[in-house]
């Protein structure tokens, strides 16, 4: 009686098992993924330091997942944070996600872009909100199109596009500014 059981039980386990064989050939047959590129590699938790002509650091960039893709050699950064050093000046850009085109040293930020330059005897600290920048690493230019909140300690500006370039000490808002400027102490 155990051997008929057994033999029963050991049928049936099979046939469940040719079953689940066949649901899940049907399944992959009805997923297609012709538009999604599939990354080449990944990496978690990283940072690239990119060196300038007289090897000081250029800019530093970490984030907490990068995938590269070998078809256009670019990379897609969940949290990525870039940190630009000169003159005594530091400015920190971050973002929720980014796209790096290698072949053109751009980083496109995405979706809660913050830029932040700490304060310096001759400065006063800035902060930058934005849903999109674009980042020349080469030239140290960010500007966009895209709605921007420029905060100081003695103002707060509104504005539809911004251009900053890092090199030049300059900050232009392309259009519709608005704010509201505080005598300073």
């Amino acid at each position: 009686m155990r051997t008929y059981i057994t033999l029963v039980l050991v049928i049936i386990i099979g046939i469940l098992s040719l079953w689940f064989q066949e649901d899940s050939k049907q399944q992959r047959e009805h997923i297609t993924l012709p538009d999604e590129r599939l990354p080449d590699y990944f990496m978690e938790n990283f940072s690239i330091t990119s060196l300038d002509d007289t090897g000081q650091a250029s800019y530093i960039l970490y984030a907490a997942k990068m995938f590269h893709f070998a078809d256009d050699d670019s990379a897609e950064l969940e949290q990525p944070v870039i940190k630009f050093q000169q003159n005594d000046e530091n400015f920190t850009l971050q973002a929720t996600r980014a796209i790096y085109d290698k072949s053109k040293n751009l980083v496109h930020l995405h979706d809660k872009v913050i830029i932040h330059r700490e304060s310096t005897q001759r400065k006063n600290e800035l902060f930058i909100y934005t849903d999109y920048l674009k980042v020349d690493t080469m030239s140290k230019v960010a500007e966009n199109n895209h709605p921007s909140r420029v905060k100081t300690s003695h103002a707060e500006l509104n504005a539809i596009g911004l251009l900053l370039d890092n090199a030049q000490a300059k900050l232009v808002l392309k259009s519709q500014v608005k704010g509201v400027y505080k005598n300073a102490p």
